[in-house]
């Protein structure tokens, strides 16, 4: 009699042990065996900031500004008072759906601005900081003064901000740290 409760017992114990040795060895990829051994990708861009200029996320449209508004970067403040502007809009448009748009305003000397690219030609959208930091050096290099002409300044422009010269309409305004106000038209 104690053979038949053994029996009774190891069966139903061997059926659970098949079973779960069964799913262990199976080729399903849904059913993970080595969970420790998975290797997750690294977040987007060099891992400190998941967030690159290609993104085009709303949480990404300016990360630490508002509308392109940015209040209080002291790191762009020392770059500001290096910069011959404090405004500047540049439009310059290729047929009906290509443009390159770049506004940047300095509102303050501590480091409050607005900047905003709208780039349909390199599909580029950036406000805020990534707006200004990817144009800083374009802006500083360019050295506008009060006698600039115009000529000077669209040719300085589509070389810096490496455009084609067939544009249809080319529009700048800028002023100077000085105050002078520049208003450029050109169309073709």
């Amino acid at each position: 009699m104690e053979a038949k409760i053994m029996k009774k017992m190891i069966f139903p114990f061997l059926s659970l042990s098949l079973v779960f040795g069964l799913a262990a060895c199976s080729n399903d990829p849904s059913i993970d065996s080595h969970p420790k051994e998975q290797v997750v990708p690294p977040p987007p861009g060099n891992g400190e900031n998941p967030h690159t200029p290609e993104d085009k996320s709303k949480e990404n449209s300016g990360n630490l500004s508002d509308g392109g508004n940015v209040q209080g970067d002291t790191n762009a403040a020392e770059k500001m008072a290096e910069l011959n502007f404090t405004k500047f809009n540049l439009e310059v448009r290729y047929g009906p759906d290509k443009e390159y748009d770049f506004d940047y305003e300095e509102k303050s000397a501590n480091g409050d601005y607005k900047a905003e690219l709208n780039d349909s030609i390199h599909d580029k959208k950036l406000k805020g900081m990534e707006a200004f930091n990817a144009l800083y050096t374009q802006l500083k290099g360019l050295g506008f003064e009060t006698n600039t002409s115009e000529k000077e300044a669209i040719n300085k422009i589509l070389n810096t901000f490496q455009l084609d010269q067939n544009y249809n309409t080319f529009d700048l305004e800028y002023t100077l740290r000085d105050g002078t106000t520049v208003d450029l038209e050109d169309k073709k």
